[in-house]
């Protein structure tokens, strides 16, 4: 079968094609108007200053940043567009701007605005002529412009062009381009070359070599200046070919098909590559590359299977630029671009057009032979033979019918041994070994045990013992012994054996172990040993059980493949650490690992190759990866596991689908040039913004976005985005991005060449910067990058005469703010000055009327001892003129009693403290009988006074003594604005409806009157009218105020009519309510009670003591400071009591321990201890509770009797009093004290039945049923209240005004009395007792009767039992 392969005509077809297979292949990019372009004829390429690539075309100009377009084209009406859409030539113009040449005139483009304008105006501004430009270039630092007719001129910055040189009429200027050494060639349409020094202007050579090549003038002649500054001279549109001219020499040469150098003489374009190849693009004969040493050359054109050929063989221009990329204008298929270093990568691949290339793509594994010639191993294909020598490829398949064919055309391992004999495993095909043109089959077989354990052989391996390894899929493992044939197993069925039957991959570490990669994990046959160590996820760490490659390294590290991650292994703590996409691996299933002299770790993975940069850092092995992928030249983005293998020369060769790639590492270059960085679109709320256009009635864009250096956006506006691009047209969609708004970000944001657009929304107003950079695909960044400042404008209620305005408000604020609290404060001050002084004159009038007050307080008890004396002088005085006189002294000390009151009355009315004091009366006889009292002064000052009344009698409730006061004030006023000889006159009239009476009393006089604007005024305080000089007093001001309102409080009303000189009337309306007398209306008899009630016969109770009056009298306390007082009251109540006296109320205290009276009649005021203090004293010393306690005192207000109640008086007496109702009172208390004695004291004695009154019988019910629940210890007032049908506070009320004592006490009371019959007529102790009487607690009892009795109850037990 190989000498079949190996005739001679295969060998002569290998031959004819060696030199191709020499040959660097060129990898091109295509750009079409499939990617944007406006026409896929391209006429002319340049690239700015800036780094864009700008392509003239059959229908506009196009602007490309490495990923989009920009056209421009001509729009009709709009001036500053292009005069045509033919652009037929780009140069250079001063200020960065383009000189665009197209076939209805030249324009001049301002990249800062992105316009364009006519031309002419500026040839003409700069001294030039109008039109007829040929050619601009710069050099020597000055513009140069070639025309055809008019010469060539030199333009300076800032001056007029000078013209250099004028051609002849038969020599016409064609192109010019710079040399060095400040020359510059000018070529003429003959083809005469001349050199020009810049400097100088002159021209210093001058040669035909080349016109000697032209038969005749043609349209046009262009030269092209190799950087050894030879020149090419060539005819567009013509077949001339290609003149070369050697200044150095002085010697041309004719370079075109004929001659055997160029395959078209139709050239359009030459340019030079970095290697020195002179590049001829030609119409239809594609790319032409003449290498100048011997002038060889070779064809690009392009290969209709080949995406990666030139895109067409019509090459209307070429361009290379700065960066060494060549850019090629075809005639329709747009753009093709060839770079030097895009092509990384020697692909061979199976091509359809040529017999020599690969004959199979789909590679899957590799061997080197001795020659350095390889094997290749294909997934179907059989087995080729690559001689790299020839680059031819033999081809072995199999035939069934020959036996010395190769098992399988599947093949999945090669290997050769040291005898350089070729092993040779396959898929469901065995084992062969080829030797000496020989194959040698090793297939399983089921009934041999010592065969081949499976049909398929995954990989082939010899360890350093000589150990012949065959790992199959689904064998498990075979140890081959070459001598005699035999395979010996181990598998998992077997024990201290591998743990998966697929086999994957062999390695050796430094220790000599074997390192056996499976589907279930990895085993370590120990070489000391001889034990199998199993390495798992789950024990290990091991990213994926399932291990595709093992590879140890020059640096001892033992790397696994799996189908999940890249591991290492660490010795030490026997782990794995493992490396995915995170840690910057183009995937994570690994399928192969190569180690390259460099010891960098190559990986193949399902989306390409990674360079793997081993770093050994603090916390262990970290990595660093360059990935490469198809558009770096591979024959795909996956490859095949097995399919990878290091040459002994250093190269690396990686298999996939669709062929191999065999490279040196270290002849794969980085790209060290950092891209440039442009932003290239702005927009606003997702619009795109051009150069001067209006949005919100504003230009936002006055210059184009790459010549930016800042933006203003105002506050509504801060919603944005900026795009960007790298311009370095290399594997751009490898490049990466950078960008950070300083002022809004804090941290770099990293983007990819698909996400090119930096998007900020709601930025505040402020001043921001833009910053970006970027990396090319070799991650060299461009750390300078680019900076557009960007201006939020604030919305003017923020801008700064904003903020300056509020300030001034604010300062406006503060000022009147402090102003106007100056004011308040000098307001404050004043007002505060004014309560002052309003609280001074208050205090001084309550201080005024505390004098009055305590003054009339005073005056009552001198008062009380004139009229207490008149009265007793009435009664025991017969008729006569003494009587009268008595009578008359009587009145004015009633008066003069008035007078206290009604100043009493004043305070009482500043403090709101007059209230009602109804009492039952005959209201009619009362006011006939206080008008009456006025007769007397009526005598003396001879006025005539009359009553009438048409009701004699009204009974009902009234405040007797505010009526009277009433009735005084008016008639008062009445007699004292009388004069002589006058009248006042009372009338009362009576009106009953529906059971309210309105009495009106009208106090008329003849008096003199009080003027009509001042009959508002008499009813306010101290006010007082111009009196004539005939009235004697013009009182103090208050009786009348006094006198409304005592009139409100009765609910009535108080008018006045009144004239001048002709008298007042004063009338009265006061309601009163009709009623029958009530039961106790009459008067109490002076007489008290003569009895209590006695007990009820069969109660046990011994009857209360009778009060008679034959027996001893009792005894008085009288506690008063006044001697004359103290007296008059010894001297009225001695007759009926044993008086005792005392001086103050500490006299009066210890009077009180010492005498124990029945009663104890005191003043309130007293030096030492007053009676309200002495009184409180008694009622809270169990010596001396049960005294009763009458108060005397001058002050009537409410407030001080409920005073004087509170402290435990049983009654209060206002000075002056009647005595005998005094006397009535303290016999009525007395009586009324005689049983509660009885009730505390001694056990009754029985005593005759008397009638009992209410009262007794009242107290006899208490008593039966306190009696019935006497033993019972939870007894309260409540049980009390409800059996006899009264509420709590009524019982309360009546058994204290009966006994003196609580309800509680009451009942304790009972108790205690029960308790000393039983000790004393009983056997029981005292315990028993005290249950018995309703004690829960016998210590209580014995308290309580202690209380009682004065005396425990065992003394009174020993007492009583003697």
């Amino acid at each position: 079968m190989l000498k079949h392969c190996l005739q001679i005509p295969l060998l002569l077809l290998l031959l004819l094609h060696y030199t191709y297979a020499q040959e660097q292949p060129y990898r091109f990019s295509s750009l079409n108007n499939n990617n944007g372009l406006s026409n896929n004829q391209v006429n002319c390429i340049y690239k700015d200053a800036r780094g864009f690539m700008w392509f003239g075309t059959l229908t506009g100009l196009n602007r490309y940043d490495g990923y989009t377009f920009k056209v421009f084209r001509h729009s009709q009406g709009d001036s500053l567009s292009l005069n045509d859409d033919y652009i037929s030539g780009i140069f250079p113009a001063p200020g960065n701007r383009l000189y665009i040449k197209t076939r209805n005139g030249d324009n001049l483009y301002d990249p800062v605005k992105e316009q364009f304008s006519d031309a002419v105006s500026w040839l003409r501004e700069a001294g030039l002529p109008a039109y007829g430009v040929n050619s601009l270039s710069q050099a020597g630092g000055s513009w140069w412009v070639a025309y055809a007719d008019s010469g060539l001129y030199r333009l300076d910055s800032g001056r007029k062009a000078v013209r250099v040189l004028r051609p002849g009429s038969s020599n016409v200027l064609a192109d010019i381009s710079p040399l060095a050494d400040h020359r510059l060639a000018v070529l003429y349409l003959n083809g005469d070359i001349e050199m020009l020094d810049m400097r100088s202007g002159k021209v210093v050579s001058r040669t035909a070599a080349v016109a000697r090549f032209i038969d005749k003038q043609p349209l046009a002649l262009r030269l092209f200046v190799d950087r050894e500054q030879d020149i090419w001279v060539y005819m567009p549109g013509t077949d001339f070919g290609v003149v070369y001219y050697d200044p150095a020499a002085g010697t041309a040469r004719r370079l075109s098909s004929r001659n055997g150098v160029l395959n078209n003489d139709i050239i359009n374009s030459i340019v030079q590559d970095n290697k020195g190849l002179v590049w001829i693009g030609t119409d239809h004969g594609g790319i032409n590359l003449v290498n100048k040493d011997g002038f060889s050359s070779r064809v690009l054109q392009n290969r209709e299977e080949d995406p990666a050929s030139v895109a067409e063989n019509a090459i209307y221009a070429l361009y290379k630029d700065n960066l060494g990329i060549i850019w090629c204008g075809t005639y329709k298929r747009g753009i093709s671009y060839f770079t030097e270093n895009m092509t990384r990568f020697g692909l061979y691949r199976h091509k359809h057009a040529d017999k020599s290339s690969l004959p199979y793509n789909d590679v899957n594994c590799f061997v080197e032979d001795k020659k350095g010639n390889i094997w290749i191993g294909t997934n179907g294909g059989g087995l080729l033979y690559f001689d790299r020598a020839t680059g031819a490829f033999t081809r072995y398949r199999h035939n069934p019918a020959d036996d010395n064919s190769i098992s399988g055309n599947v093949i999945l391992n090669l290997y050769i041994d040291s005898y350089h004999n070729l092993w040779i495993g396959y898929y469901f095909g065995g084992m062969d070994l080829y030797s000496n043109g020989k194959f040698t089959h090793f297939r399983h077989d089921e009934k041999d045990p010592n065969s081949l354990s499976s049909k398929s052989v995954w990989k082939v391996y010899r360890d350093q013992r000589n150990n012949f390894w065959v790992g199959t899929l689904g064998g498990g493992l075979d140890r081959f012994d070459p001598g005699n044939g035999i395979f010996y197993h181990n598998n998992v069925s077997l024990p201290n054996s591998v743990h998966s039957d697929f086999i994957t991959s062999f390695a050796e570490d430094r220790n000599g172990n074997l390192w056996i990669g499976t589907a279930y994990g990895i085993d370590v046959l120990d070489k000391a040993k001889g034990v199998f160590v199993h390495y798992l996820n789950a024990t290990h760490q091991l990213s994926n059980d399932n291990v595709n490659a093992l590879l140890m390294d020059s640096n001892g590290h033992m790397w696994a493949g799996t189908r999940d991650g890249l591991n290492v292994f660490d010795p030490q703590a026997q782990q794995f650490r493992s490396f995915r996409i995170a840690d910057g691996l183009p995937d994570n299933n690994i399928i192969s690992i190569l180690e390259d002299n460099n010891h960098h770790l190559w990986v193949s993975t399902s989306n390409g190759l990674s360079k793997i940069t081993v770093q050994q850092g603090e916390d262990g092995i970290r990595i660093q990866c360059r990935n490469y992928d198809e558009q770096d030249g591979l024959q795909g983005n996956a490859f095949n596991v097995n399919a990878a293998l290091k040459l002994r020369s250093g190269e690396l060769v990686f298999g996939g689908a669709d062929g191999f790639n065999i490279f040196n590492p270290s002849s794969i270059r980085q790209h060290k040039k950092a891209p440039a960085v442009v932003f290239t679109g702005l927009q606003l709320f997702n619009r795109t913004i051009a150069v001067n256009e209006k949005l919100h009635n504003r230009v936002i864009l006055t210059t184009a976005l790459p010549e930016a250096k800042e933006i203003r956006l105002r506050h509504h506006e801060n919603d944005f985005s900026i795009d960007f691009a790298a311009l370095s047209y290399i594997n751009t969609d490898k490049n990466r991005y950078a960008y950070m708004l300083e002022g809004f970000n804090k941290e770099w944001i990293n983007t990819d060449s698909k996400n090119r657009r930096a998007t900020y929304t709601n930025v505040p107003p402020g001043e921001y910067t833009l910053r970006l950079k970027a990396a090319n695909e070799d991650g060299v960044w461009n750390e300078k990058g680019i900076a557009l400042r960007i201006s939020i404008l604030p919305p003017f209620w923020k801008t700064p005469l904003a903020y300056v305005t509020y300030a001034l408000l604010l300062f406006g604020v503060l000022f009147f703010s402090r102003r106007m609290v100056i004011r308040r404060a000098h307001m404050r001050f004043a007002l505060q000055q004014e309560r002052r002084e309003a609280q001074r004159l208050h205090e001084l009038d309550i201080m005024k009327i505390k004098l009055l007050t305590n003054v009339s307080h005073e005056f009552r008890t001198p008062v009380s001892l004139i009229l207490a004396p008149l009265e007793e002088l009435l009664k025991h005085t017969g008729e006569g003129d003494s009587k009268q006189r008595l009578r008359l002294m009587r009145s004015n000390a009633k008066r003069l009693l008035n007078l206290v009151n009604q100043l009493m009355d004043f305070r009482k009315m500043e403090m709101k403290e007059l209230k009602p004091d109804p009492a039952w009366g005959d209201v009619a006889a009362f006011v006939k009988e206080a008008a009456c009292s006025f007769t007397d002064l009526a005598e003396r000052k001879q006025v005539a006074f009359s009553f009438r009344s048409d009701c004699p009698h009204l009974y009902t409730y009234f405040d007797h003594d505010k009526l009277e006061r009433i009735l005084f004030n008016l008639l008062s006023n009445a007699f004292k604005f009388t004069p002589q000889g006058g009248a006042v006159t009372v009338m009362v009239q009576v009106e009953e409806s529906a059971g309210t009476a309105w009495m009106e009393i009208r106090v008329e006089d003849t008096g003199i009157g009080i003027p009509k604007e001042r009959q508002d005024k008499i009813f306010d305080r101290f006010f007082q009218s111009d009196a004539p000089g005939g009235v004697a007093s013009q009182g103090s001001g208050i009786g009348l105020a006094i006198t409304k309102e005592f009139v409100r409080l009765a609910n009535g009303a108080l008018a006045v009519e009144s004239e001048p000189d002709k008298g007042s009337c004063f009338t009265v309306r006061l309601p009163f309510d009709t009623a029958e007398a009530p039961a106790g209306a009459a008067p109490l008899p002076e007489e008290p009670l003569s009895r209590l009630a006695e007990g009820m016969a069969g109660t046990g109770h011994a009857p209360v003591k009778q009060l008679l009056t034959g027996e001893k009298k009792q005894t008085v306390l009288l506690v008063e400071d006044n001697d004359d007082f103290r007296f008059y009251l010894k001297e009225n109540l001695s007759t009926f009591y044993t008086i005792i006296e005392a001086t103050d109320g500490r006299a009066g205290w210890q009077k009180a321990l010492s005498a124990h009276p029945d009663l104890v009649v005191s003043d309130i005021n007293m030096p030492l201890m007053d009676g309200m203090e002495l009184c409180r004293k008694i009622k809270h010393d169990n010596r001396t509770r049960h005294i009763p306690v009458i108060l005397l005192t001058a002050m009537a207000g409410e407030g001080e009797q409920l005073r004087g109640l509170e402290a435990g008086a049983v009654d209060y007496l206002v000075k002056p009093f009647n005595f005998e109702i005094m006397l009535s009172r303290v016999r009525n208390i007395l009586s009324r004290q005689a049983p509660v004695k009885l009730t505390i004291g001694q056990p009754a004695t029985e005593s005759g039945a008397q009638v009992p009154s209410a009262d007794e019988k009242f107290l006899q019910k208490a008593l039966d049923i306190v009696e019935k629940q006497l033993s019972n210890a939870n007894f309260s007032v409540e049980e009390l209240s409800r059996e006899l049908c009264m509420n709590r506070v009524s019982v309360y009320r009546r058994i204290f005004s009966i006994t003196g004592q609580t309800p509680v006490e009451f009942i304790r009371a009972v108790r205690l009395q029960r308790a000393a019959q039983l000790l004393a007529k009983t056997e029981m102790n005292v315990t028993e007792v005290a249950y018995e009487v309703g004690f829960n607690n016998p210590k209580y009892f014995a308290k309580y009767f202690k209380i009682a009795y004065k005396m425990l109850p065992s003394a009174y037990v020993a007492s009583m039992r003697k």
